[in-house]
């Protein structure tokens, strides 16, 4: 699955050559030349620095609103980040087990982006999740963002996850606090997630104010009874919100939010609506 790459290369020692650990790549799957770029143009002119050190963040997963994307990005890139854990819906809910990740790397137009293995490892040696590189690469929730990674912080290490929609508020409290001993301070959870799915404009408007109400007060009984109608992953969210807590991180802003029809001046289409969010 994709080209074989090399780390480190080779380690050259006295009459012999020790090869690093080989590698493996997926190959580039959920990439928009077009809004990519048209996003990080939007960025440069309108994005601001924030005045504090994100800990966590939401962004849509969806390529179409690609100067949310940017703009998440390169807000972020002003910071000292090591790693970005994204946590994101298992669309397919396809795998033998509730939460799954990759140790490969993953190739853009922009250069490989690297997983962070020793966190990964850890954590499937803990049962946490285990591996499943055709489904991960296959789901564009977290294959998406390896782009804008790669452009806005290219010495970033990640760490993948797809969650399912059956994955319980138990397991999630499970999973927060496995995370939560690699929270440092250049370690960022970023949940791409998209809210109201499949309504008109106005109707995707009020959805969307009532999940905002149900993250602001984190109320994790409310987001595990949304359908799509609200969101596509209310474990991801709740992953995201149980650890920014558990960090003393809780304060939030919202940088962004758009729906794909009233982005295209269309009130009566079926839209998607987008969320980007920051937790410090």
């Amino acid at each position: 699955m994709g080209k074989v790459l090399l780390w480190l290369l080779a380690v050259v020692m006295p009459g012999r050559m020790v090869v690093a650990e080989v590698v493996p790549t997926h190959p580039v799957r959920f990439f928009d030349e077009n809004t990519f770029y048209a996003g990080v143009e939007w960025a440069k002119k309108h994005s601001t620095v924030v005045g504090y050190h994100v800990r966590g963040g939401i962004v849509p997963h969806h390529l179409f609103p690609g100067f949310i994307l940017a703009d998440f990005f390169q807000r972020l890139a002003v910071q000292q980040t090591s790693t970005i854990i994204f946590i994101g819906p298992n669309h397919y809910e396809k795998g033998k087990f509730k939460l799954l990740s990759s140790e490969y790397g993953w190739e853009t137009p922009f250069g490989v982006v690297s997983p962070d293995k020793q966190m990964i490892r850890e954590l499937v040696k803990a049962e946490v999740m285990k591996i499943d590189e055709e489904t991960v690469a296959g789901d564009h929730s977290v294959a998406g963002m390896m782009p804008f990674v790669s452009y806005y912080l290219p010495d970033t290490t990640v760490v993948p996850i797809l969650v399912s929609r059956h994955t319980t508020e138990n397991e999630i409290e499970r999973l927060v606090e496995a995370l939560k001993g690699y929270m440092n301070q250049e370690v960022v959870l970023v949940a791409p997630v998209d809210f109201s799915h499949y309504l008109v404009n106005k109707q995707a408007q009020t959805k969307d104010e009532v999940t905002l109400q149900a993250i602001k007060s984190f109320d994790y009984r409310q987001l595990f009874a949304m359908n799509n109608d609200y969101l596509d992953s209310p474990q991801s969210i709740a992953t995201l919100l149980m650890l920014m807590q558990k960090l003393g991180s809780a304060n939030m802003e919202v940088l962004q939010h758009a729906n794909s029809g009233e982005l295209q001046h269309d009130e009566n289409i079926s839209t998607t609506s987008y969320f980007s969010m920051v937790y410090h």
